[in-house]
């Protein structure tokens, strides 16, 4: 997956977290740090493989904490809709 912020998407980080804000439910989620850089890292171009090495060196964690926590996160914002893939056609 290479993932992107969706076009419904607006958010800011605020204080080092994210918000982001689903703006077609009006729904939003605050971030943690490691979700904040994960977050600041989607942009289309990153598949998922290169979030988890961005992951893994910059919070110092195992490769295997790395690839669960990127998927975790990845998979929850694909299901709220705030991310898409973007080698999916539309």
């Amino acid at each position: 997956m290479t993932p992107k912020i969706g076009p419904q998407v607006a958010w800011q980080i605020v204080d080092g977290e994210a918000i982001v804000v689903d703006l077609a439910s009006g729904n939003t989620i605050g971030l943690n740090p490691s979700a904040t850089f994960l977050w600041s890292q989607i942009d289309g171009r990153h598949d998922d493989k290169e979030l988890i090495t961005a992951l893994m060196t910059e919070f110092e964690v195992s490769p295997a904490e790395a690839e669960q926590d990127t998927r975790a996160f990845l998979d929850e914002m694909k299901g709220r809709t705030l991310i898409v893939d973007a080698q999916e056609p539309r």
